[in-house]
């Protein structure tokens, strides 16, 4: 209950009203045909915000089908098409963010039929009804003798093949919490891959504690999404949840266990006290070496296209300076080590850098983000050892085995990294 509630809430629009009662309104429908599909359309509007509008159809055979309608970008109006014919019958049903609903468009008792509002049953039933016209035994025998094939060869009638409608999954999202604490009092960028078969329609980052909040996710490039948590919340303990919702009105909510009730937690390192980084879990451990690290580490990536790596980068002392240089050490398909600089990253707030890999085949690539200074003397690396390297799936299909993190040193590495 307390899942359901949460995505109803913070998938909704900021400006939603939580005194919204009603259902949404479903107006100017308009229904046609051509080459065996029915196209249908309806103006589906409410304060908060439609959750999901399905036509109900159903043939002669009398199947009932349900198909999502898909909002258009720009204006409240939903569109969709399915195979069927004249005698199709629909109604429509819709629901807001809130769980007002459903608004209906005719019902099963009462349904609509394509091009017009007389229900097909009458229409069937007439056709069904109807004596045949009448002809003289000659040319009815004349008839049968041309156009009927001797009994033995006959072949019984082929029904007719109907598709039926499928509704896309959830979005998959993929998400790690940071191993690192950020520094408090600034801007702190959360990223996460959001895969859909259906277009992502809206996606939030739910903000729990130490209060109650939600910020836009926004597509960076492909699957890969960020939200910024502004300098105002970073402090302390925050606790998120990730949610999202598809135009085909499923969505899911990510959080920090199977069962996606546990929330994400990140503890920001306070600039005045200096045993802060004591009070970090051990599932956030200090940074190693002269810099702090917040990298949300791959999981898995599309064979044959670029790898992009984001990383933000800072002093672990708040008196520091950022690293002169930020690189990845990575080992892809071929076995052998390579090292590629990262430039700034100008939307990962404050020590943002970034890189992207070149494009790796079905299999693993195995990478850690390294700074050092101008003289190479003081280095850092984000797994807190030389010898630990993350683990990313290239894989096209979600849902692959995750390769078993390498331990080794890379002859490239700087030799002042830790131990």
């Amino acid at each position: 209950m307390r899942t359901a509630i949460l995505l109803a809430v913070l998938l909704s629009a900021a400006a939603a009203s939580a005194d919204d009662t009603r259902p949404p309104v479903i107006s100017e429908v308009k229904s046609s045909l051509g080459r065996g599909n029915v196209t249908l359309e309806a103006r589906i509007t409410d304060e908060t915000g439609v959750l999901s509008a399905i036509c109900h159809h159903r043939g002669r055979d009398g199947r009932v089908e349900d198909s999502p309608m898909i909002k258009n970008e720009y204006d409240d109006v939903f569109k969709v098409s399915f195979a069927g014919g004249a005698e199709t019958e629909y109604w429509i049903e819709s629901s807001d963010l809130l769980g007002n609903g459903p608004a209906l468009y005719g019902s099963p008792g009462k349904p609509f039929l394509v091009g017009g509002s007389k229900s097909a049953k009458a229409t069937v039933a007439q056709a069904e009804t109807a004596p045949p016209p009448q002809e003289t035994a000659a040319p009815r025998e004349r008839k049968r003798a041309r156009k009927e094939p001797p009994a033995e060869t006959q072949e019984p009638p082929r029904e007719p093949e109907r598709k039926v409608a499928r509704i896309a999954p959830p979005p998959v999202i993929e998400h790690r919490k940071p191993s690192v604490q950020p520094p408090e009092g600034r801007e702190f960028t959360v990223r996460m891959k959001i895969h859909s078969e259906a277009p992502v329609a809206v996606a939030k980052l739910l903000l729990m504690q130490p209060q109650k909040a939600n910020f836009d996710v926004t597509r960076v490039d492909g699957d890969s999404y960020e939200a910024k948590i502004p300098a105002e919340f970073a402090k302390g303990t925050v606790e998120y949840f990730i949610a999202a919702k598809n135009q085909a009105g499923t969505m899911a909510q990510k959080g920090d266990s199977e069962d996606n009730k546990t929330p994400y937690v990140v503890t920001f390192k306070s600039s005045a006290s200096p045993s802060a980084g004591a009070q970090a879990s051990a599932a956030q451990p200090p940074p190693a070496g002269p810099f702090g690290f917040t990298h949300n580490r791959l999981y898995r990536v599309m064979p044959n296209r670029p790898i992009l790596v984001r990383a933000q980068v800072v002093p672990s002392d708040p008196d520091g300076q950022l690293p002169d240089r930020v690189a990845i050490l990575f080992r892809g398909n071929d076995g052998q080590d390579q090292i590629l600089d990262m430039g700034r990253d100008e939307n990962g707030g404050y020590g943002g850098f970034k890189a992207e890999l070149p494009p790796q085949e079905e299999g693993a690539v195995f990478y850690q983000v390294v700074a050092c200074d101008a003289t190479a003397s003081k280095c850092g690396v984000d797994t807190g050892s030389k010898r630990r390297w993350h683990a990313a799936a290239v894989a096209a299909q979600p849902g692959a085995a995750q390769p078993s993190p390498l331990e080794a040193v890379s002859q490239r590495a700087p030799p002042s990294l830790p131990e």
